[in-house]
């Protein structure tokens, strides 16, 4: 098998447990042990019940034994993963490197759930994030790019251009509006980014974050028939994380 399609399939079980990673982590929950359960009826879930991929569609979306609905983003966390995992495959050099490709983006696909259901970008998985970002950046393209040399000074430079330009908007928003407009997590997620992106990457990810968040927000008024103004909170670090992941596959150092 090529590494794309092995870390496909790894990707599909690695998209199910970043699901189940956000929403334990947010709960404060444990997530090593304890057996995966319907939260509306507590009945544990047997195994073809925890590959979302095929008990999601069987099932209608609902659990078999109270009829809950089960959230879709279960389902498209694991067909995200399986996405991320074949394209990291694809494009790294070896498979090591698409290896730790692929768990950088998991670990992005548990951030953006996290925030996509309860607003919130839990410490421990921004914290994973920025050590696979610094492993990856610190292994290069596997060609020699950037010059191993130059790797850590490039790494810290995008952890201090991403993590200082958010927290300046952070600081800047609140002096004007009186509040804060934008989450701590925020500011941590682009410090992250950028150590494992770069500074010239990094625009890129800002920008492909805004407009697709716009985009959303805009369908969102649209279908609520409501104004932006009231439409409330947006997600904008599942936002980063989702860009952040097609900026690596599709965006050359």
């Amino acid at each position: 098998m090529t590494p794309a399609l092995l870390l496909g399939l790894l990707g599909a079980a690695m998209g199910s447990f970043a699901a189940l990673l956000a929403e334990r982590l947010v709960r404060g929950e444990g997530f090593v042990t304890g057996r995966s359960r319907c939260r509306s009826c507590g009945t544990g879930l047997g195994a073809a019940e925890l590959v979302p991929l095929v008990s999601y569609p069987l099932q209608k979306g609902r659990c078999r034994h109270c009829q809950a609905r089960i959230p879709p983003i279960l389902w498209q966390a694991e067909i995200s993963g399986a996405l991320m995992g074949a394209a990291a495959g694809w494009i790294a050099w070896d498979p090591w490197r698409g290896l730790l490709m692929a768990g950088w983006m998991w670990s992005l696909l548990a951030l953006a759930v996290a925030d996509l259901r309860w607003f919130r970008l839990p410490f421990p998985l921004l914290a994973l994030n920025a050590v696979l970002g610094f492993a990856m950046a610190m292994a290069g393209d596997g060609l020699g790019w950037p010059p191993p040399e130059d790797r850590l000074t490039i790494a810290l430079a995008g952890a201090a251009a991403g993590g200082g330009a958010f927290w300046l908007v952070r600081a800047v928003y609140a002096r004007l509006a009186g509040r804060q407009g934008m989450g701590l997590g925020d500011v941590l997620l682009a410090a992250a980014l950028g150590l494992a992106l770069g500074i010239p990457r990094l625009p890129v990810v800002v920008l492909l974050a805004a407009l697709s968040a716009l985009a959303v927000a805009v369908l969102r008024a649209l279908v609520k028939g409501r104004s932006l103004r009231r439409l409330g909170r947006v997600p904008f670090g599942a936002a980063l994380a989702l860009a952040a992941a097609l900026v690596a596959v599709f965006v050359p150092y």
